[in-house]
């Protein structure tokens, strides 16, 4: 103490006396800290290798555990083909290939030639239900088809921002072998993979001009057909991306007029690719993910998983013995048994018999085309090789030795695939890839290994190889069994390795993550002292102490234990729980009354429904319960001060009329995918077709166009001779009524109502720009102009924002985001119950978040709002637009938060800003600790850690508003 008596007290003061504001960041820090440090141990990505594969011969290293002088014979495959074609029809679901009874959806029935040449040819065409791995993003796609790698839950981010692929590939080893490599498309590709490419036979296009169905194909075919039907071009591979149905999905849905058209053209252009199909070209046709009920992908539903492979020659692709053709079913269903495969669920989702069709990984493809065009399998390949196309280079009568060769096929793919098990074990040093834990897969193939071995060592089975008509019957049926058993046992270590890697390949950092929690921890404790307690800032002699207290815990205190925090990750941690532990001296008595309580408890109760994975998938319904109950709650405390029966009725109106609101809005909204068939809400889709729809968006048009002309009759009262904010707000909603409009006549299935071009683009690009331009400068004006007093300026911001946000909303969410200000006006009232309001505010902000059909899913990001003002994809304006749009119901209840405190004192409207953070604080908090606890759960990464990571954005800007409505109020 004798050490700070030379510190003047004042300057001491002055120094170290936080402001509300000061308060507010410090917390704000911690929790970005916090929520760092949990995800750093959280959201890890795969190692990968610069290693490249190399061709095997089927009998190296035979038998793995200990190499002997037994030797089978290697039986060579076919030619490899010197020509082949690869068509990737982005987003094509696998019942769009399929034959139907019906045709009462627009893309059933429409690529007619799949069949076609199923039936006609068996024996040289393969049709298989093509499943990828979640995410089902375009550029993991397209990762995992040429590395036969699994996609890690963090690469989801990367989709706009495709890095090339640093791992092995099988392009690479394709253009080793053939130098002649054209493509066509999806530039993603180029981005992956650009030493592959050759400027001069590479026509990229631009893949994220979701709104442009035919631009991209076009492009594609008027360079496709220039390449294979040019007799003099010795071109080897031909990859043609084709972008137009994923296009159509994104932008009308699947069932569609355009979807049928678009699908008719790749009927056509494949059906044209056929006359370049010899015995020497291989012609692969397959979609990269399939397509949800609401056109879009990224997420892990049914439908956007089940894509389809297609593969044609003119050359026998299977061997024509039924024989081998149940034993390649064998096969795919011990693969579907071991995946966990569910036929059934595909059966009932996508309307087609599922069993009738193999189903295969994604993954599956690299193995297979490495065989087919004999390259080698990149060393990172996960996959299986398709038993259906292993033909020898002579087809035989002795399944003796066809069974062996396709053994030798598969001990390739095995061998390739143990290799790349061992090195990611001793490279990596990870637990979870230890020889302990990885001793019950190897074991598969030292089996299979020691098996065969047995087999060799007889000198019957050796002759049998070469003849095997001197057999018996009984002989010949006991070794076909054993070598029938083994070729099971290589494919149980295939399918097992990526079984067991699809399970545990995030690498959890146990400790980062407790340590995240700490942080968010003490954030929270932090924000819940803030709220109960009276502000009384004074001075903490220890907050001196923290440098010092910093540099040597950190000393202490890093560890191998956690091995992912660095040294700057520690002092980081200890300074920000230093000054949290100082903060507590600037608070003084606790004082706990009913509302603070009541929020405490609600924030609490819902927080908890974040373990659940149930509740988490209904969080719609349960906010809705949540929101009435509080207004219920407000109804209740308003009734009970009432004296007479009309001041009865005058205190209980408003909130009535709010959870008349609530509950028509609850009417609207998106269903999860797991949901289904339970979720109903009201379609956010109309049209002029017939006349009944043509009346109902008359209608709305109507009722939306007398909502604006009374809230800018509202915004006169409030703004009185404020005429320019009231102006623009008129615009901007003229805008969104143009919008709703356009979007009308888009889902119009006649053809004679397509607008001009000219129109749309003004409607689509300029008119939203203009209003953009105007809600900022408005903004600007508003906040910088003297003569706008604090009410003023809190409904003028408001309202412009909400047209705003409203322009990049569908139809029903624009209604109910323009009429979210008069919601917000009823909340409006005196200081006594104000606690409860604002949190039925804050909840009502969640409640807009569903009622305008987002939810915590990628599948359900509104990709569409990148393009609202922009007719390509601007990466960085795209990434504001999709935000804005998927919490517009937030920002509209944060800028809702000083109209609420403006019958406060300046000094008392601060203060209930503790709210805004603590409700938000809550459930991360509690999130975190679920993630932590279920990190190994079955629906960890496809409920729980979209949830949290929703929150994580929802916490960070929850603090962020604070801060800046703490600067303006």
């Amino acid at each position: 103490m004798a050490l700070l008596s030379i510190f003047p007290t004042n300057l001491m003061r002055l120094c170290c006396v936080p402001s509300l504001g000061t308060l507010f960041i410090l917390i704000t820090c911690i929790q970005i800290f916090g929520t760092y440090i949990f995800l750093k141990g959280f959201l890890l990505t795969r190692t990968t290798f610069e290693e490249r594969g190399h061709s095997r011969t089927p009998w190296d290293r035979f038998p793995l555990s200990a190499p002997s002088s037994h030797q089978l014979p290697i039986i060579h495959p076919g030619p490899p083909f010197r020509r082949a074609i690869l068509v990737v029809i982005d987003a094509l679901r696998f019942d769009f290939a399929t034959s139907h009874d019906n045709n009462d959806r627009h893309y059933l029935n429409k690529l007619p030639v799949i069949q076609h040449l199923m039936d006609k040819h068996s024996q040289s065409s393969l049709l298989y239900q093509f499943r990828a791995d979640p995410p089902t993003t375009t550029m993991q796609r397209i990762k995992g088809l040429m590395t036969g790698s699994l996609p890690t839950f963090i690469d989801a981010g990367s989709n706009f921002a495709s890095s090339a692929v640093q791992e092995d590939h099988l392009l690479h080893h394709i253009k080793n072998r053939y130098k002649s490599i054209y493509f066509m498309g999806d530039d993603t590709w180029v981005r992956l993979y650009p030493e592959v490419f050759d400027s001069q036979r590479t026509f990229e296009s631009d893949s994220f001009k979701m709104l442009d169905l035919d631009s991209v194909d076009n492009d594609i075919l008027s360079h496709l057909w220039p390449v294979v039907e040019d007799k003099e071009n010795d071109w080897n591979l031909t990859i043609a991306h084709f972008l137009g149905v994923d296009h159509c999905g994104h932008t009308h849905g699947p069932s569609h007029p355009n979807m049928a058209r678009k699908l008719s053209q790749m009927n056509d252009v494949i059906k044209r690719l056929l006359s370049q199909v010899d015995k020497d070209t291989l012609l692969v046709v397959m979609g990269d993910h399939g397509m949800s009920p609401e056109g879009d992908h990224g997420g892990e539903s049914l439908e956007e998983l089940m894509s389809t492979l297609f593969i044609h020659s003119q050359r026998p692709l299977v061997q024509p013995d039924a024989y081998y053709q149940q034993l390649s079913t064998r096969i795919h269903d011990a693969r579907s048994k071991r995946l966990g495969y569910d036929l059934q669920s595909i059966s009932e989702r996508l309307d087609y018999d599922a069993s009738r069709y193999p189903v295969v990984a994604q993954i599956h493809l690299v193995p297979t085309l490495a065989y087919l065009l004999q390259v080698p399998i990149p060393f990172g390949n996960l996959g299986a090789i398709l038993p259906d196309v292993l033909v020898p280079e002579e087809i035989m009568d002795n399944k003796i030795r066809s069974l062996i060769y396709m053994i030798g096929q598969f001990r390739t793919n095995a061998l390739q695939v143990y290799d790349y098990l061992t090195y990611y074990s001793q490279t990596t040093q990870q637990l979870d890839f230890s020889p302990e834990l990885l001793e019950p897969i190897v074991q598969k193939i030292y089996t299979a290994d020691g098996l065969l071995h047995d087999l060799a060592s007889q000198s019957l089975f050796i002759e049998s190889v070469s003849n095997s008509s001197d057999l018996s019957a009984d002989q010949l049926e006991g070794f076909q069994a054993q070598l029938e058993h083994i070729l099971l046992c290589y494919d149980a270590f295939l399918t097992s390795t990526l079984q067991y890697c699809e399970s545990i390949w995030a690498h959890f950092d146990a400790g980062s993550m407790m340590l995240g929690i700490l942080l968010l921890g003490l954030g929270l404790c932090l924000s819940v002292w803030l709220m109960i307690s009276v502000y009384q800032a004074k001075f903490s002699p220890a907050l001196l102490l923290i440098p010092l207290f910093t540099v040597s815990a950190a000393a202490m205190l890093y560890s191998p234990l956690f091995e992912k925090m660095t040294t700057a990750d520690w002092i980081g941690v200890l300074l920000l729980t230093s000054v949290g532990i100082v903060l507590w001296s600037v608070f003084g008595q606790c004082v706990l009354l009913f509302d603070k309580t009541l929020v405490l408890l609600i924030g609490l109760i819902q927080s908890l429904t974040l373990g659940s994975n149930s509740y988490v998938v209904w969080e719609d319904n349960g906010t809705h319960y949540i929101l009435s109950t509080l207004v219920i709650i407000w109804i209740i405390q308003q009734g009970s001060r009432a004296s007479a029966l009309t001041e009865l009725i005058r205190s209980v109106q408003a909130p009535l009329l709010f959870l008349i609101v609530v509950r028509l809005s609850s009417m609207v909204g998106q269903c999860r995918e797991e949901q289904f068939p339970y979720c109903q809400y009201t379609p956010d889709v109309l049209s002029f077709d017939g006349q009944l729809q043509t009346f109902f968006s008359v209608a709305f048009i109507i009722v939306v166009s007398g909502l604006v002309v009374y809230l800018s009759v509202f915004l006169k009262h409030k703004l009185s001779d404020k005429v320019l904010v009231r102006r623009v707000y008129e615009l901007s909603c003229t805008v969104v009524i143009l919008r709703i409009g356009q979007d009308m006549y888009q889902n119009t299935h006649e053809a004679s109502r397509i607008i001009p071009k000219v129109v749309s683009q003004w409607i689509d690009v300029y008119l939203p720009r203009l209003v953009y331009i105007l809600c900022l400068f408005c903004t600007l004006y508003v906040l910088y102009r003297k003569s706008y007093i604090s009410s003023q300026k809190s409904w003028s911001i408001l309202f412009i924002w909400s047209a705003t946000l409203a322009m990049l909303q569908r139809p029903l969410s624009s209604l109910i985001i323009l009429g979210s200000t008069w919601a917000i006006s009823l909340l409006d009232g005196d200081p006594s119950n104000l606690l409860l309001r604002l949190t039925i505010l804050q909840y009502y902000g969640h409640h807009l978040f569903f009622a305008t059909g987002h939810q915590a899913t990628f599948t359900s990001l509104p990709w569409k709002a990148a393009f609202v003002g922009f007719d390509q994809m601007n990466y960085y304006g795209g990434m504001v637009l999709v935000t804005l749009s998927t919490f517009a119901g937030y920002l509209i209840s944060w800028l809702g938060w000083p109209i609420l405190s403006q019958t406060l004192s300046k000094n008392e409207a601060r203060q209930p800003l503790y709210l805004l953070m603590l409700m938000q604080t809550i459930p991360t908090f509690m999130c975190a600790i679920f993630v932590f606890v279920l990190r190994r759960h079955l629906m960890t990464w496809k409920i729980f850690a979209p949830r949290f990571l929703f929150q994580t954005l929802l916490n960070i800007g929850a603090h962020m508003a604070a801060i800046l409505l703490e600067r303006r109020l």
